[in-house]
């Protein structure tokens, strides 16, 4: 079967502030290379794609559409207002299937991840696409192989072998706490979960319209899937597609391990650990200088010098409206921020 890519790319723009911001979420800033991660999510999967539709939000409609004009093989298809990622990925079914008279293969990833090891990722898709294509009723994940216990992932328990490094899906589970987190690991028996989907266009239609009718209703009479109307779109409930399908599905559930560097950069200390570091463990972007620092991050799109003295895990960020200091520790209460921003009249800074 022919592959198309659904490449879900919303988001807030809260994790990464004063980078990014609501028209300029994650995957539009440029954090490894000069590309932005959206870019790279693009092209690390483009030799294998036959077309690929980004689904996105009104209000990055220009950080979006300027990515996706440089490759002929993508579109872009807006939701007028968040409902999760059912409706989400449903609507990319619905707007692929307008365009193709037979069944595909379906890829669903993230559009702001990072990849170290792109070939042996594609190899692992491959891998997942060929059984796919012997079993075009079952839904597959691509799990990674857990390289620490993690308690901000959920986690596949795998199931019995159906082939070289292919499992089926004996549960999904929760975010853990600790102790269980390390548990899974130890056991061998747990994948991180990293919100990699695939599955056949039909039959993935045929989950949302058995499992989900009044979406699948509601998205089937919009008159456009490039941009459903806002009044339709908002009366869908929101839900995510791991409560929507995965959890519910009587199809079954296979998932490839997968080892190719993976990281889903959800914070700024997800970052900082992916970036070179000096002896010190100090990790810098711009101009920045350290002194008496130790394991801090600095990350400076301005102009000026940046100079930070006698600190430990700090995090820094300039950029041409805002200046932004914090413990690396602080990651996890970034909403704190804008939130603060909305209250206090700084809604040009969100």
């Amino acid at each position: 079967m022919k592959l198309s890519v659904v490449i879900m790319a919303g988001g807030s723009g809260k994790r990464f502030w004063p980078l990014s911001r609501e028209k300029r979420a994650k995957q539009s800033l440029s954090l490894f290379s000069e590309k932005t991660l959206l870019a790279e999510t693009v092209e690390r999967i483009l030799p294998m794609a036959e077309d690929i539709t980004i689904v996105s939000s009104l209000k990055q409609r220009g950080e979006i559409g300027r990515d996706a004009a440089k490759y002929d093989q993508v579109k872009v298809i807006y939701e007028p207002c968040g409902r999760n990622t059912a409706p989400c990925i449903a609507l990319a079914l619905f707007s692929i299937k307008s365009e193709v008279n037979e069944d595909r293969a379906v890829l669903v990833l993230p559009s702001d991840h990072y990849v170290a090891d792109e070939e042996n990722f594609r190899k692992q898709v491959r891998k997942g696409l060929d059984f796919l294509e012997k079993n075009t009723d079952c839904i597959g994940t691509i799990g990674i192989e857990p390289a620490y216990p993690e308690t901000g992932f959920g986690y596949i328990k795998k199931g019995e072998a159906v082939g070289n490094g292919i499992f089926k899906v004996a549960s999904f589970e929760e975010k853990p706490c600790l102790e269980k987190a390390e548990k899974f690991v130890e056991s061998g028996n747990y994948l991180w979960n990293g919100g990699i989907f695939m599955f056949s266009l039909g039959s993935m239609l045929n989950e949302f319209r058995n499992l989900t009718p009044d979406t699948y209703e509601k998205l089937a009479s919009s008159k456009s899937f490039e941009l459903p109307e806002e009044s339709l779109y908002s009366s869908i409930n929101s839900i995510s597609f791991d409560y929507a399908i995965m959890e519910r599905t009587k199809n079954p559930i296979f998932t490839v391990a997968g080892n190719f560097g993976w990281n889903d950069v959800g914070s700024w200390l997800a970052y900082y650990d992916l970036l070179p570091k000096d002896s010190r463990g100090n990790a810098k972007t711009g101009r920045v200088h350290f002194i008496d620092c130790e394991n801090s991050l600095a990350v400076n799109l301005s102009e000026k010098e940046a100079v930070l003295f006698n600190k430990k895990r700090e995090l820094l960020v300039m950029t041409e409206d805002a200046v932004f200091s914090a413990s690396l520790d602080d990651h996890a209460r970034m909403r704190e921020i804008t939130e603060f921003l909305a209250a206090n009249d700084l809604e040009k800074l969100i």
